[in-house]
């Protein structure tokens, strides 16, 4: 099997110039190389952000967006530009662990039947730019279930996959209609229509990202996301996920939380949501 495989990132203008170089950088340090970083500027970028981005132009594959389309349309329209059938995802502020991508390409190789192939992350609080670094600042780590039929059970109440370093077959991605607009649930939505096209799961135990979670919380928080959680878990019903009563019960517990005050969400997701 080709050991190939390209990576898909996105960046706005809101984002951190140095987050950016150590996630851009955690991934062209991967013991097994890509052959391709395919990068979409969302929209206008900060001069900030453009001399990152001017450091390694000789390495990345720029897709410029005239305006902020908002991750979906990001991802679906980098998605073309990705040349191998296999992508890493990566997002612009966390900090890929250097064997990451080996890991990843031979488990599918020796799991020829994936489709999607994620792992644990380790949550972390702070301005690490290194791995070194970002491991004196984990907080927490999340696990999410191994093998497929786990997955699809799991589904149907959190997302089973670790977005941020989900490794993806790109013909059964676009298969099931590729990235689309879901107001932060770009990810999840995408589960759903892989999983109902009969497409393949599996999560590494191992821990493969360090992801930062600054500001997380809020983030999680307001009348927005409320009306996203409503609107996503509606879907899961009407694509028949999920029951009625699964429904309103998943959808009051994460609208309860969502409009909590931020001490107490954050409180939530430390102490029940997460393993420490």
């Amino acid at each position: 099997m080709d050991k190939d495989y390209s990576v898909l990132m996105s960046v706005y203008q809101k984002e951190c110039p140095e987050y950016l170089l150590a996630a851009i950088t955690s991934i062209i340090n991967q013991t097994l190389k890509a052959k391709e970083i395919v990068l979409v500027c969302d929209g206008p970028l900060t001069n900030e952000l453009e001399q990152v981005l001017e450091k390694f132009r000789q390495r990345l594959i720029l897709v410029r967006l005239e305006k902020n389309g908002g991750l979906g349309r990001a991802l679906a329209e980098g998605m073309r530009y990705c040349g191998c059938e296999w992508i890493a995802r990566m997002d612009s502020d966390d900090i890929a662990l250097p064997d990451r991508c080996e890991k990843q390409i031979l488990y599918v190789q020796q799991h020829p039947e994936i489709d999607v192939l994620s792992g644990a992350v380790a949550e972390f609080e702070g301005d690490a730019l290194t791995v070194e670094d970002a491991r004196q600042q984990i907080v927490s780590f999340k696990y999410v279930p191994e093998n497929n039929s786990s997955i699809a059970e799991y589904i149907k109440f959190r997302n089973p996959i670790n977005h941020p370093c989900v490794m993806l077959r790109k013909s059964k991605v676009l298969k099931a209609g590729g990235y689309q607009q879901c107001h932060m649930f770009e990810d999840y939505d995408l589960w759903v229509r892989m999983l109902k096209n009969k497409c393949i799961f599996a999560n590494l135990a191992d821990t493969i990202l360090y992801m930062r979670i600054n500001n997380m919380h809020t983030r999680r928080g307001g009348i927005s996301y409320a009306k996203a959680i409503l609107c996503f878990w509606r879907g899961m019903y009407k694509q028949n996920m999920i029951g009625l009563t699964q429904c309103i019960l998943v959808t009051f517990f994460r609208i309860t939380i969502c409009l909590c005050p931020n001490q107490i969400r954050k409180m939530i997701y430390d102490k029940r949501l997460r393993n420490h």
